[in-house]
């Protein structure tokens, strides 16, 4: 009869102990899918902050690399050009700036002792990719001046490609003609902005666009004659860039960029030109999607300033 009750005993303890264990393992089994879908949510998340960054910081070397040696009071932007005392802010659909460089085909700096000679032009500008699909719809994506309240492609796209041009100047050394040839290309600047998706298609590209320099001053020496620009790099350094701002100051740029995380975004909003402004504000004066923008500042002193 003893032995009745012990295996009973043991046999009850059994399926207690079976019961427990299926309970305990159900609960695992839940905390481990949510810690799994935590996981997956958070390597999206970190992936995609990767591919960032790495655009960031590509953007970054190069323009460092250009920006150091250059002068900040000789370049121009969308935010500082002038063309006459009632048109400013000339943006022509793109943000951009435009700076003198004093290097060779060697990358050497040319010039001597304290005093550089500029010797090449680079641009920079943002705009929409080719064929951008965020855009498709839109019917005029060329925005002739840059205004607060109309900044369109700055508000909806982050489709836009950083994109970088150096050209070579042939022409005297005299400070004061560069610049005039500088202020020239700016004032043209959509044609080196916009109305190129290739290389084929820009100012100088298997040729030399030619400007003749006016009289400055009577009997300038150099009147009547012509310098040139040749292209000799086209590159894009960075992609789906939502947008970049620029501040000048005496002796440095500081370089705003932001990029929108789309794997994430695209889950809960409508995406694409028109559907989503990206710079909405709440009620509080915040932007509402802040936590899907990944935003980098960056300054750079310019050497010969």
């Amino acid at each position: 009869m003893g032995n009745t009750n012990n295996k009973m005993k043991k046999k009850g303890f059994t399926l207690f102990e079976t019961l427990i264990s299926t309970i305990v393992f159900g609960i695992i089994m839940i905390l481990m899918f949510q810690m799994s879908s935590a996981f997956f949510n958070l390597f999206t998340k970190s992936s995609s902050k990767q591919s960032i960054n790495s655009k960031f910081i590509k953007a970054y070397t190069q323009m460092q690399k250009d920006f150091s040696i250059s002068d900040s009071k000789s370049m121009y932007s969308y935010k500082n050009y002038k063309i006459s005392k009632e048109e400013n802010l000339l943006d022509v659909g793109a943000r951009w700036i435009a700076l003198p460089i004093p290097t060779d085909n060697e990358g050497t700096i040319q010039g001597s002792g304290n005093s550089f000679e500029w010797s090449r032009i680079c641009i920079y500008y943002l705009s929409c990719s080719k064929n951008c699909k965020e855009c498709q719809n839109k019917k005029n994506v060329k925005i002739l001046k840059w205004k607060k309240e109309n900044q369109d492609k700055y508000r909806y796209c982050s489709d836009k490609e950083l994109t970088r041009l150096v050209y070579d100047y042939k022409g005297p050394s005299n400070p004061y003609i560069f610049a005039r040839v500088l202020s020239a290309i700016c004032k043209d600047i959509s044609k080196y902005t916009l109305n190129n998706k290739n290389a084929k298609e820009l100012p100088g590209y298997n040729s030399e666009k030619k400007y003749t320099i006016d009289t400055f001053n009577k009997g300038d020496e150099n009147s009547g004659q012509v310098v040139t620009i040749k292209l000799l790099d086209h590159k894009i350094i960075a992609t789906d860039i939502f947008d970049m701002e620029i501040t000048q100051k005496s002796n440095n740029v500081k370089i705003n960029l932001s990029s929108i995380r789309k794997e994430e975004i695209k889950k809960i909003l409508k995406y694409g030109y028109e559907a989503t402004d990206f710079t909405e504000k709440d009620a509080k004066g915040k932007e509402k999607y802040s936590e899907y923008i990944d935003k980098i500042e960056f300054l750079i002193n310019t050497n010969n300033s």
